[in-house]
């Protein structure tokens, strides 16, 4: 009943005819039943067809809720748990393995293609084994990622890379004792679902890094039990992401080649799924979405959120993203579809900030 209310509403804003209705229904269904319904951050009992009917309502014109509408169906991105569980999965055998696979190539002087071959060598088996893999955020899915990979055993994962001095002196014991690869350096591997822009993992600000990568890498050489563990520039160091902008990888690249440079490390950035700065939008194109995002901005917002920067109609660092991740909406997609702490406008998918102002 609730379902057909929400249509009920939906028709009425759109000013649909029955027909109209019955061409749409399917449509919405779908998007609805495979994606929308599953965004975590809707209110309890709120559902996507009634969380779009009331969205689309704030729009003064019916042609600037046509504009709004046809961008949800035919331009908005959502990644849902299963695609985010998928890339989790398959971000060991389909991109980090790929890599230790030509490096143990190279070390046992085989061609690459030779995939058997160099995967029964000692060089692949001693990479693999003294690889250590780590969480960046909460994000990385390391359930997920270490009972997809039962090659890896569980002494290499780690759930975050902020671990204890104890941690890294059983880690080294483990190396050591355990797994008796004391001639080989441990290749890093950090592990994170998403980054947008890139500046809070790995950009460059002139001739130095930052990030919490460059904080990490500032870490490992200061840190007494790290320098028994890992040893630049043996020891390499891989950023996976399971979904990256194309502008955020670009960021991340600036900042490591500042590593390479000023700390000789051996560093790498991969992702499993990239997405093209195509899909953004900016003030200066001359789509009516553009407008509509322009017009429906609100500037108070900002001063709740002076870690913005200023005004965001098209997101943190005019990210001008349409996309929606299912337990969020990250700040760089456009303010009409997140418009948190906004008075006068609504949302379609409502975000949390992980980090909120206290008032």
């Amino acid at each position: 009943m609730r379902d057909a209310l929400a249509e009920r509403l939906l028709g009425n804003v759109m000013e649909w005819t029955n027909e109209d209705i019955a061409r749409q229904r399917p449509v919405l269904q779908a998007l609805a039943a495979l994606k929308y319904d599953e965004y975590q951050q809707f209110s309890p009992g709120m559902r996507f067809v009634e969380s779009l009917a009331l969205w689309l309502e704030q729009f003064s014109t019916l042609d600037e809720r046509k504009t709004a509408y046809e961008f949800v169906v035919s331009r908005l991105v959502f990644l849902s748990h299963a695609e985010m569980a998928h890339f989790a999965a398959i971000a060991y055998p389909d991109v980090i393995r790929p890599l230790f696979i030509e490096k143990a190539a190279t070390d046992a002087i085989l061609p690459p293609f030779r995939v058997s071959q160099v995967l029964a060598t000692g060089a692949f088996k001693q990479l693999e084994a003294a690889s250590l893999f780590f969480g960046l955020s909460d994000g990385a899915r390391i359930d997920l990622f270490r009972r997809s990979n039962k090659e890896l055993s569980h002494e290499q994962i780690f759930s975050s890379y902020e671990i204890s001095k104890e941690k890294v002196r059983e880690i080294r014991t483990w190396l050591n004792d355990e797994r008796g690869h004391t001639d080989v350096a441990p290749t890093l591997v950090l592990l994170d679902d998403f980054t947008a822009s890139g500046t809070s993992c790995l950009t460059a600000n002139g001739q130095q890094a930052k990030g919490k990568l460059a904080k990490f890498v500032t870490r490992l050489q200061e840190s007494e039990e790290w320098r028994t563990v890992v040893s630049f520039p043996k020891t390499r160091l891989v950023v996976v992401f399971y979904v990256a902008t194309a502008q955020a990888l670009a960021n991340i690249e600036r900042g490591a080649d500042v590593l390479r440079r000023t700390h000789g490390i051996d560093i790498t950035v991969l992702c499993v799924q990239r997405i093209a700065n195509g899909i953004s939008l900016q003030a200066s194109h001359t789509e009516p979405v553009v407008e509509l995002i322009k017009k429906y901005y609100d500037p108070l917002a900002k001063n709740k959120h002076p870690e913005w920067g200023g005004d965001v109609p098209f997101g943190y660092k005019d990210g001008g993203l349409p996309l929606v991740i299912h337990h969020n909406t990250p700040n760089n997609s456009i303010f009409v579809l997140w418009a948190e702490d906004s008075d006068t406008v609504r949302p379609l998918f409502p975000r949390v900030s992980r980090h909120r102002r206290e008032s």
